[in-house]
Order: C-alpha cells, then sequence, then structure tokens
C-alpha cells in the first residue's frame, strides 16, 4: 500500500525546457542560441547540480564566455530564470488532493540550490513533507545512495513509498530498492492518478 510519493520536479511538477525559459528575456535569435548552448547546455550546468560548483561560481564562468553585451543577460537570466519556468497547475491540484487524503508527498531531484530554495522558499513548498537535492547531498540520481538518503531521512519504507520520474533510468533505480515507481509525462497524469487509486 502506498503511503509515500516522491516526485522528481524536472518535467514532472514543472516544465522544464531551457528555449522556453529563455523566451522570457528580450534576445534575438542569436543571442538566444549562443546564451542556451552557455549556459544551460554547459558541462557546468550538471555540475551545479551535482553539487561541484555553486550559481555564483558558474556564473562568472558563463560571462567570461559571453561577448560584452551579453554579460548583463547571463547575470539577469542566472538570477531570475527559476520565476520563469512553467509549473504544472493540475500537478498541484493532484497533490494538494492527496495531501487531504493522508499521502505523505516528498521531493527528490537532480537540481542546483538556487532553484531548490525558490520553490522551498515559495507557497509551492507548503506541497512537501519532505526534500532531498542533489546539489545539496553531491549525488546524483539514478545513484542508489541519494535514493537511499530519502528513505532514511524522513524514515520511509521503499515497498510503501511511489518515486515518479520522467526518466526511466531514475525509476528503475528507484525500483531496484524496492520502491514503486511510474515514468511520468504530463499527458500521463490519469494513468498516474489511475495508478495511486489502485495501490
Amino acid at each position: 500500500m502506498i503511503k509515500n510519493i516522491v516526485f522528481d520536479f524536472g518535467n514532472v511538477i514543472m516544465n522544464y525546457n531551457p528555449d522556453e525559459i529563455l523566451n522570457h528575456y528580450e534576445l534575438n535569435r542569436q543571442e538566444h542560441d549562443l546564451l542556451r548552448k552557455t549556459i544551460f547546455e554547459s558541462k557546468e550546468w550538471s555540475e551545479i547540480d551535482a553539487g561541484k560548483i555553486d550559481e555564483k561560481q558558474a556564473t562568472n564562468i558563463f560571462i567570461n564566455r559571453v561577448p560584452d553585451n551579453l554579460k548583463k543577460k547571463v547575470n539577469q537570466i542566472m538570477e531570475t530564470w527559476p520565476e520563469n519556468i512553467d509549473f504544472y497547475e493540475p500537478v498541484f491540484n493532484y497533490i494538494e488532493q492527496l495531501r487531504k487524503d493522508g499521502y505523505r508527498i516528498y521531493g527528490l531531484s537532480n537540481i542546483g540550490m538556487k532553484f531548490a530554495n525558490f520553490v522551498k522558499d515559495s507557497e509551492m513548498g507548503n506541497y512537501f513533507d519532505g526534500y532531498v537535492f542533489s546539489a545539496q547531498e553531491k549525488l546524483m540520481k539514478p545513484d542508489r545512495r541519494i535514493y537511499e538518503k530519502l528513505l532514511a531521512r524522513y524514515m520511509l519504507k521503499s515497498e510503501e513509498s511511489l518515486y515518479i520520474d520522467d526518466l526511466k533510468a531514475n525509476t528503475n533505480a528507484a525500483k531496484k530498492l524496492g520502491m514503486q515507481v511510474f515514468t511520468f509525462k504530463i499527458d500521463k497524469l490519469g494513468e498516474l492518478q489511475d495508478y495511486i487509486a489502485s495501490h
């Protein structure tokens, strides 16, 4: 029986799409493409999630890689991008219902601390009973140790916990630890609801 429901963030509770994030800034096509490659497709972006560098260090690296006219824009994007993410309202409405039904809700995400803190400090933070973030733990999914941290920290039984992620490699890793899993895309919300209702 499921008692705990653990959500990944990117493409589960929100639409993580660098192009759509960059559309919020005044950029021509060339600038848009350059900043997508420089920031979101860089190795440093993954290193932020892994906790190897922080956002401030990464910002300085990115600023040094762009022409002078884009340096301020890099700074602006790195400061404000979490505000320009589209969150999936139907998913949050469903989480609210799950909480009312007595489920415990957790977040487990490969994410940097700027975005993690943005979620925790916003109204969305009220939806969760706890979190494990890769940057804080310096561990990345699908490393089994990050799932074990979540289970141990909140004293969760793996067989009573459902893990929801958009990437099969991540749900497979959770499954190996005895967790129930669901590989999610937003158009599968109805399937997820049916799965939880029947377990």
